[in-house]
């Protein structure tokens, strides 16, 4: 009993101070309201909930505002402005690789500046037009109309085919003063030179056969070197009429190499082909040894 009463009196002291409060300064404001020596918890501590819930403090939102969209394991920063041409997002990945290529060092295709350029040959082709096509390289505007096979050959000279009735008039057009008719021993000159000279043209007429050869080259070169004569228009009854004769011209006249007179000569009639052609061909040689 005695136990029991020394036990009560150690306790009772500290049962009235807290119920009472703590009257030290430690313990109470100016307003004199007692508050615990722990102090006022936290805004938003548990503490405060009588159910043990974090509450927010006033005017704090619970979560805070996000600052923009954010990237994948990023710093919640928001990303960088797009700068892709197309408005997307622009991914930059490497070339690829060549079969058996490396990276080590860059692929360059052989002979990706072409061949070797070749200087240009003195025996190089002139451009001279037929149908159309310019035979050393591009096109030209087809030939006039109603001259068929139409070939400017040089400068103040021209051949072809045969004249259409179109054509003479085409001819007279373009300022045209001559015409040279090479034909064979049978053709009807009388005509033509009527159609000719109607037209008011400048006619010649020559008979050009192997066995004339010579003769021929003499009346042809005069007719087309005469100023006055000039622009002339050459055409023939047959190709290998003309080919002989303007091959045996370029190489007396105009003083060209055996390979250039051959390839300026096929556009106006040179063949190889046929009994005739190759007649020609024999005389052409024979003079030319003679000369």
């Amino acid at each position: 009993m005695l136990r029991r009463v020394i036990l009560l009196s150690a306790v009772a002291p500290g049962l009235v101070l807290g119920a009472a409060g703590c009257r030290h300064k430690c313990c109470r404001s100016d307003d004199s309201t007692a508050r615990p020596i722990y102090g006022t918890p936290p805004a938003g501590s548990f503490l405060n909930s009588p159910t043990g819930t974090r509450i927010p403090p006033p005017n704090v939102p619970a979560t805070p505002p996000a600052l923009g969209p954010t990237i994948p394991g990023g710093n919640g920063l928001p990303p960088p402005a797009d700068l892709s041409p197309s408005g997307g997002r622009e991914t930059i990945t490497p070339d690829p690789l060549p079969p058996g290529g490396s990276s080590s060092r860059s692929v360059v295709p052989d002979n990706f500046l072409g061949g070797p350029v070749k200087p240009p040959s003195q025996t190089a082709e002139p451009p001279l037009a037929r149908n159309g096509v310019q035979q050393a390289g591009g096109t030209v505007p087809a030939g006039p109309a109603g001259l068929p096979d139409f070939v400017k050959v040089k400068d103040g000279v021209a051949a072809g085919g045969k004249p259409e009735l179109g054509g003479f008039d085409t001819l007279k057009q373009q300022g045209y003063r001559s015409v040279v008719y090479l034909h064979g021993p049978a053709a009807d000159v009388a005509t033509t030179r009527e159609v000719v000279e109607k037209k008011g043209f400048q006619f010649t007429a020559i008979e050009a056969t192997p066995e004339k050869l010579a003769d021929a080259l003499t009346a042809f070169n005069a007719a087309v070197g005469e100023r006055a004569a000039k622009p002339a228009y050459v055409f023939a009854d047959a190709p290998a009429r003309a080919g002989a004769v303007w091959y045996a011209h370029l190489r007396t006249v105009d003083l060209e190499s055996d390979e250039v007179a051959k390839i300026r000569a096929r556009p106006l009639g040179l063949t190889e082909q046929g009994d005739e052609a190759r007649a020609f061909w024999v005389a052409v040689q024979q003079y030319l040894a003679n000369r």
